[in-house]
């Protein structure tokens, strides 16, 4: 089945943020800093509304992918060049970070989770995929590689590695089809592992 994929409208966004939340439900990471499902739902929303709010960044790039006619999964990624990110820019999405930090069942565990994830992110010139999500009702059906190919038939173009986290140990399988390594393991004390995903350009 051909997926089609094309960049966000930004009237989008709400049924975007929507779809992440969804695609998100019961993630390991959001399950651990969640007091119970009812939390759960009302602070996955707020997660994804900041994340969008960077991705609208110029060095940004956010594909959709439709699903019998409508949005059912968004890969956002930031250019070469988009990180680290400027001065305003990153006080910006700290801001929004620990505002959300604020809210989660075990706060410092997450403060030093979501940092120690910003310090072993890649310095080298590279595309980072910062967001992939799926709905529920469209996942098996290739959405998300569908998502990944318009950006790493770049990298494999201009020669440039690709980046990403997963917090799930079975993702790490499905990035490997797409040429993705693991680079990286972070296992702090007391929080569920985020595995660094780093892929090298195809020849």
């Amino acid at each position: 089945m051909t997926v089609p994929v094309r960049p966000m409208a930004r009237d989008e966004e709400e049924e975007i943020t929507a779809v992440s939340a969804r695609a998100f439900w019961h993630d390991p990471l959001v399950d651990f800093f969640s007091r119970d499902p009812l939390h759960e739902y009302r602070l996955l929303p707020t997660a994804f509304t900041g994340l969008l709010a960077d991705l609208r960044d110029p060095s940004a790039c956010v594909w959709v992918a439709e699903f019998r006619g409508r949005p059912r999964g968004i890969a956002g990624w930031i250019a070469p060049g988009g990180w680290p990110r400027s001065r305003a820019r990153d006080a910006r999405y700290t801001a929004r970070s620990l505002a959300l930090v604020g809210r989660v069942r075990h706060r410092a565990k997450a403060a030093r989770l979501f940092f120690e994830v910003e310090r072993r992110h890649p310095r080298e010139p590279h595309w980072y995929l910062a967001l992939l999500a799926t709905d529920p009702t469209a996942q098996g059906r290739g959405v998300g590689t569908a998502l990944l190919r318009p950006v790493l038939d770049r990298c494999d173009t201009e020669g440039i590695p690709a980046y990403t986290e997963t917090q799930k140990e079975a993702n790490v399988a499905w990035y490997a089809r797409s040429g993705f390594e693991v680079s990286d393991e972070i296992r702090l004390p007391g929080t569920p592992p985020v595995w660094c995903l780093h892929r090298e350009p195809s020849a």
